[in-house]
């Protein structure tokens, strides 16, 4: 019955998968050679050492430095007589890591125990059948990569007559020490299917290789979007703009923007009204002076016995009624000062028109984050772009600032473009 046991654990043990021993990768195979001492009569016996592969070990991890170990182990031992016996065991029983304790770098070593079979002794004190055995023991593995280690284990096993006599052996057993020295495999471990360094369990992106930060996924344009959230993922743009650059800063993305290196409106296609007919510059006869559009945006020539034509300033208010600057998230300033300052110019230009008018700068923020927060935010934005103004040679005694925090939502912030055309500042005439 007990020859049955031993080819069945043995089975199991070359049909186990064997995987790096963590918590993540929790298999570890070991083989080697082994040396079996018996000690008959309480005296040492000359060491037997087989020359062959001759112990086959699978352990596994199960947490808090303990692994579950199955080992089979076969040997020749030389009888004083001159012949041979064979010697064959197989241990089931538990190890633990002392790195668990100390970290030791290379060397890992662990303390071991449990219950074992041995057998197959015959001519050895007229022991002929297979005997049970507890045993305890320590070992020493030096890992050359996370894959690869060097082992070294010495066990004594201890026969009892008490637990050899639970299965019924009358024949009893032998007290011996047995050594092992072999190599043992850390193999497999969680896949990367994209060889990325981020775990597929954990990559939002598992099948192309991508940023750590980013979960896994690619940002072909390192503007910090993932490219299946980058409406232009091979051009840096930002995250208000769903990844997608503006370069005159005028809140249009450059692919949607009829005049991208001039700061515009929406509704004239991101073009620039310097006069505030309804007519973009480019295709207004008289972009400086306003008129109809059946006169190609020239004003209509009056008699001079009529009222007097009104001069407009060359940079009107109005230019002001939509005047946004957006910010990232968290942010209180801008990615390119460059395109902002171009964007300011336009507010430059109109108090340069209107010497008598004073504005109001007002910072907004969306609504993640506490709202005392959101409030500071909101003023040190309206604080950098006052600063820009100044720098730009507007008096201060003509700027003063306003911060909303997320009380007045321009969108809804329950959605991502919501939010980011919340984060703004605002330009208004000061009453």
């Amino acid at each position: 019955m007990k020859y049955h046991v031993f080819t069945m654990l043995l089975c199991i043990a070359f049909s186990t998968n064997s995987l790096s021993q963590n918590q993540d990768n929790p298999w570890k195979i070991t083989v080697g050679t082994n040396a079996v001492n018996l000690l008959l009569d309480g005296k040492d016996r000359e060491t037997q050492v087989s020359p062959n592969f001759s112990h086959l070990e699978v352990s596994r991890y199960i947490g808090g430095g303990f692994s579950i170990d199955l080992a089979g182990t076969m040997n020749s031992l030389e009888r004083e007589s001159g012949g041979d016996d064979l010697y064959y065991g197989i241990d089931l029983g538990t190890s633990l890591s002392a790195n668990q304790i100390v970290d030791l770098g290379k060397f890992e070593p662990t303390l071991r125990g449990g219950i074992g079979l041995a057998g197959g002794v015959s001519g050895i004190a007229a022991y002929d059948e297979d005997f049970f055995v507890a045993y305890a023991g320590a070992g020493l593995n030096y890992w050359f990569n996370d894959a690869l280690a060097l082992t070294l284990k010495t066990t004594y096993k201890v026969y009892s007559k008490d637990i050899d006599g639970l299965i019924g052996n009358e024949n009893g057993g032998e007290t011996h020490l047995q050594h092992l020295l072999g190599l043992s495999f850390a193999l497999g471990g969680e896949s990367d299917s994209d060889k990325d360094g981020v775990k597929d369990s954990e990559d939002a992106c598992p099948e192309m290789a991508g940023l750590e930060s980013l979960n896994g996924c690619p940002d072909d344009d390192s503007d910090g979007i993932r490219n299946s959230d980058d409406d232009c993922p091979m051009t840096a743009g930002l995250a208000a703009l769903n990844g997608c650059p503006d370069a005159d800063g005028d809140g249009i993305k450059d692919a949607d923007d009829a005049c991208p290196n001039e700061a515009g409106v929406a509704s004239l296609g991101g073009c620039p009204d310097t006069d505030s007919d309804g007519i973009a510059d480019k295709d207004d006869k008289c972009p400086r002076e306003a008129g109809p559009s059946s006169n190609q945006g020239c004003p209509v020539a009056v008699e001079k016995q009529e009222k007097p034509k009104v001069t407009m300033p060359e940079y009107p208010l109005s230019l002001l009624s939509n005047f946004v600057v957006y910010f990232d998230s968290d942010e209180h300033d801008v990615n390119s000062l460059s395109a902002l300052d171009n964007k300011l110019r336009t507010v430059v230009n109109v108090l340069n028109s209107n010497a008598y008018t004073d504005i109001s700068i007002e910072g907004h923020t969306d609504n993640t984050g506490s709202s005392s927060y959101n409030k500071s935010l909101s003023d040190k934005r309206a604080k950098y772009v006052m600063n820009r103004l100044k720098n730009a040679g507007i008096s201060a005694t003509r700027l003063s600032t306003k911060s909303y925090g997320e009380s007045m939502p321009k969108s809804s912030n329950t959605t991502k473009e919501g939010r980011a055309a919340n984060r703004r500042v605002e330009i208004k005439v000061a009453k």
